[in-house]
């Protein structure tokens, strides 16, 4: 493996992928997006996420996103890609394409086919140990509630002790007794998947977050994070505390239909616009709720970009 170190604690922006009026990616407004994200104190960030609407980006989209941001933005800050799915070969054959125009990669527990545990195993063990991939670190990402079968810590433990590049996961069960039992019998690297919970991951041992909510507070989420780090949980609580209300709310709806309609509303980016099946919010109550987070101020957005062609 090369000597590339990536996940070395902090966080992780899982960024959104904006669209125009007709639904076409809006290069400027990412452009905008991760400009922001830069010089925040956030570690990297992560494209073709769950967030990034990756399920409804064509493959050729993909690459586009990936190799723009890399025109524009590589030794800038740290560019992890993510290429799960529930193909294998298909997995390894984008990682390939995208090999060096990134830092690392994350990839996803498999979603549909429901492979059992040593499927899950197989699955990544055949990833991380291809010929051109294996010399580039790599995230696990679990998240049952969408994948719909849970990474069990033994096969985390048997994947990080077999495989030198696995160094790391996105822990997105919601279990605290998973994070534990992971902890118990191995060191990889414990990100929080969701930030409702950093504090209590990073409590028992984790050392970051995979954040939605830094597309908006990137310096905020960042510095819990580093309080959390250094042990100074009290004063993380107290900021925390002030924006759980604000986090609650980006997952009223499904991700990342919330983050994008507070960006937009926030003049960070000029459109909500997702794909369908994922559809724009009408409820009214739901508007009512975000709309009291609409108006603050939380950073400049920068306008003055130069862009490479894509």
């Amino acid at each position: 493996m090369n000597n590339e170190k990536v996940f070395l604690g902090g966080v992780y922006t899982v960024v959104v992928t904006p669209f125009d009026g007709e639904n076409n990616i809006n290069y400027f407004d990412l452009s905008r997006l991760i400009n922001n994200q830069i010089n925040t104190g956030v570690q990297g960030i992560i494209l073709l996420g769950t967030t990034s609407e990756s399920s409804t980006i064509s493959e050729n989209e993909k690459y586009d996103i990936v190799d723009f941001v890399w025109n524009n933005f590589k030794n800038k800050i740290n560019i992890v890609i993510g290429i799960g799915g529930n193909n294998t070969q298909n997995v390894i054959d984008f990682g390939r394409l995208c090999y060096n125009k990134c830092n690392g990669f994350m990839v996803t527990v498999p979603y549909y086919n429901k492979p059992s545990q040593e499927g899950l195993f197989e699955h990544f063990f055949t990833i991380a140990n291809d010929d051109i991939l294996k010399n580039k670190e790599m995230m696990l990402y679990n998240i049952p509630s969408r994948c719909g079968v849970n990474l069990d810590y033994t096969i985390i433990a048997q994947l990080y002790n077999t495989c030198n590049n696995i160094v790391a996961i996105k822990e997105a069960s919601g279990s605290l007794e998973q994070i534990r039992k992971i902890k118990s019998l191995c060191n990889i690297k414990i990100y929080s998947g969701d930030d409702l919970n950093i504090l209590p991951i990073m409590s028992i041992g984790g050392i970051g977050v995979i954040s939605v909510a830094s597309n908006l507070i990137p310096k905020i989420i960042t510095n819990i994070v580093n309080l959390c780090s250094n042990n100074n949980f009290n004063e993380a609580q107290t900021i925390f505390y002030k924006y759980c209300d604000l986090i609650e709310s980006l997952f009223i709806v499904s991700n990342p239909i919330p983050i994008k309609y507070l960006l937009f509303k926030n003049n960070i980016i000029n459109n909500q616009n997702v794909r369908l099946p994922l559809i724009k919010i009408s409820n009214t109550k739901t508007l009512e709720i975000l709309n009291a987070y609409v108006g603050n101020h939380y950073f400049e957005a920068n306008d003055n970009i130069e862009l490479s062609n894509i």
